[in-house]
């Protein structure tokens, strides 16, 4: 209860998995949020970490904005509610500034970032980029 928390809906933004009109997923609702400390939440929703800074707490909602973890969690969501299973692939990352991340950028260029760090293709980039909304 004393620490930063950030938050999101266990609720997937997709209806029934289908894309938008574009072919296009979200993935989260935009209900995230960093809550700071003696803020909590109900049941309705995903505590994703907690933090003794507020800076390692607004870097994870980056980092769960990214279209690089929304696109890992696609992989394996199959259903309308998120459970912890579908972030078991999401790769930990260290929030602090002494991160190999530049967390103070915008979320496309973390982006860029973690497609650098995980080797990720031309082919693969592209793919994940037509696929996933951009979530700011």
């Amino acid at each position: 209860v004393n620490k930063y928390k950030v938050m999101m809906s266990k609720m997937s933004a997709e209806h029934a998995g289908e894309p938008d009109k574009n072919g296009m997923f979200g993935i989260f609702t935009k209900t995230m949020k960093v809550l700071t400390p003696k803020e909590v939440c109900t049941h309705s929703y995903f505590l994703i970490g907690a933090y003794d800074s507020e800076i390692e707490a607004k870097n994870t909602l980056k980092y769960m904005k990214t279209k690089f973890v929304r696109f890992i969690v696609m992989t394996t969501l199959s259903a309308v509610n998120l459970s912890k299973l579908v972030f078991g692939n999401v790769p930990l990352q260290d929030f602090t500034p002494n991160s190999d991340i530049d967390w103070s950028k915008s979320i496309p260029e973390i982006d860029k970032q973690l497609y650098a760090k995980y080797g990720l293709t031309d082919d693969e980039i592209a793919f994940i980029e037509e696929k996933i909304k951009p979530m700011e």
